[in-house]
């Protein structure tokens, strides 16, 4: 079981993005529905840090839908138990401009 998850300066930029992009276009019910979707999969992953499907990237760095337009994608490090999110994903961005 993971022990500490962290945000990178990324998961932070691309995760206000994803609120802003949800609250210009969707109802606040629809924001709070995508917040607790998030907080539900993070402790899916805190138990279960492989449960995403690897993103070919990296090593041990993951990716998991949190709905049909957010993907996130973490960095699990088992020696220290501890997972990095990196980025909330759009997925309609251009898949070039992922940086992680």
């Amino acid at each position: 079981m993971v022990q500490k998850i962290g945000l990178s300066a990324g998961a932070i930029k691309t995760f206000e993005e994803a609120i802003k992009y949800l609250e210009l276009n969707f109802s606040d019910a629809e924001v709070r529905k995508f917040t607790d979707k998030m907080e539900e999969k993070l402790l899916l992953i805190k138990l279960n840090p492989r449960l995403g499907s690897k993103s070919g990237k990296k090593p041990n760095v993951y990716k998991t839908v949190i709905n049909k337009r957010i993907v996130l994608y973490y960095q699990y490090k088992p020696i220290k138990k501890e997972i990095l999110l990196l980025a909330f994903w759009n997925t309609w961005q251009n898949p070039k401009k992922l940086k992680i």
